[in-house]
């Protein structure tokens, strides 16, 4: 698997992956609305410098998207962690996709620490982040 950061085509993917309000709530909660545009995202990135997207590759096709923040409080810190496709959640792809992106962060940042928020009730997600 590789990472490399959002390209405006990548839109696409989100659209796709992003399927229903709840999902993307749970993902990127309030500052995201259903359905996800790339006006949204371009916004977000204006807004937003601070947060970089990312994106999983796994055998040259994106699986996987999720940031790095930084200049935040609890920063630097993941967010908006997805596995696209439903069908390919559990399979280990997430635990390969956040473990680049800390390296990432470490490589960038040199952090003591980083922080990682996630919904009570992610309880998939939840499991995942413990390992």
């Amino acid at each position: 698997m590789t990472i490399r950061k959002y390209r405006p085509e990548d839109i696409l993917l989100l659209e796709n992956w992003f399927t229903d309000p709840e999902l993307l709530f749970t993902v990127a909660g309030p500052g995201w609305t259903y359905p996800i545009s790339p006006e949204q995202i371009q916004l977000h990135q204006q807004q937003y410098p601070f947060k970089q997207i990312y994106i999983g590759e796994e055998n040259g096709l994106p699986v996987a998207m999720g940031e790095i923040i930084v200049n935040e409080e609890h920063a630097p810190r993941l967010g908006r962690l997805l596995v696209g496709e439903k069908q390919k959640r559990g399979s280990g792809l997430g635990e390969r996709f956040i473990r680049l992106l800390l390296e990432e962060c470490i490589r960038l940042y040199h952090p003591g620490s980083i922080c990682l928020f996630v919904l009570e009730t992610n309880q998939p997600a939840i499991g995942l982040y413990k390992k």
